[in-house]
């Protein structure tokens, strides 16, 4: 192939992928927004001019990705939620393949759950093969969520003030429970490290180490069970891929702050 036209046709995939890059920086950025953004904001923000911007918009509103309403009003349309709604993926789609794959590398079991009001819900679990086994059971548990490290990393994904009104609005209802300075400490530790962890709190002998995700398919938290004689000896190794599992779900699904 002519030099010449090799060069012209690796210059028309690049500036494809730039634009597809970009019009894809401005999706997420709108879906970040509560409101409606003006050209001029969304320009600032992902740092493009606002004749480029002004461009990607006007192909999106075409394609009824997004939505014009005025100076300030530019937000996702109404194709971009029939794509959502079309795509009849469910989370555990996404993420049971990260499950096994951590377990694994770990060879330890593996616990999906998720948050239902003040309580946890063992949704699934990837047991693995060794001769001291660790199986959860499934379905929810009776144990607050502050009393299980998934627990406590999903309550950390909030602000004290919201972990505190989510414990007010569901003691008036149901049971009587209360946020205590200790469990607001251990969140503040869990927000720094991004690690949660328990020591035979919900079962003797058995660390249990966890992380929570907030995604675009809800919050839930992935979690290993081990007993203790084995997590200390290899603690580094099974916190380093616990959080590499994170990142790989969190690069599919999760919610950028």
């Amino acid at each position: 192939m002519d030099e010449r036209i090799q060069t012209g046709v690796n210059d028309e995939r690049g500036g494809g992928i730039q634009v597809i890059a970009r019009a894809a920086k401005i999706l997420n950025l709108l879906g970040r927004s509560a409101g409606g953004m003006s050209l001029g904001e969304i320009a600032q923000a992902v740092d493009l001019p606002r004749s480029t911007v002004q461009r990607i918009v006007g192909a999106l509103e075409e394609q009824g990705m997004i939505r014009s309403e005025g100076a300030g009003g530019i937000s996702l349309g109404a194709g971009l939620l029939r794509l959502v709604a079309n795509a009849h993926v469910d989370r555990m789609t996404v993420v049971r393949p990260w499950l096994h794959k951590l377990s694994e590398a770990v060879q330890e079991t593996v616990v999906f759950s998720r948050p239902t009001g003040i309580q946890l819900i063992v949704e699934d679990r990837i047991v693995a093969d060794r001769e001291l086994q660790v199986t959860p059971r499934l379905g929810q548990l009776d144990t607050p969520l502050y009393g299980t490290s998934a627990g406590r990393a999903l309550l950390a994904l909030d602000k004290d003030e919201d972990v505190k009104a989510l414990f007010a609005t569901e003691s008036a209802t149901k049971q009587k429970t209360s946020v205590s300075q200790r469990l607001l400490n251990q969140l503040v530790d869990i927000r720094k490290t991004g690690i949660s962890s328990d020591h035979g709190e919900l079962i003797e002998g058995i660390t249990t180490t966890a992380v929570a995700l907030d995604t675009v398919l809800g919050r839930f938290a992935i979690s290993m069970p081990i007993p203790t004689f084995r997590f200390e000896r290899a603690r580094d190794t099974y916190i380093e891929e616990l959080l590499r599992c994170k990142a790989g779900v969190f690069k599919e699904i999760g919610i950028v702050g």
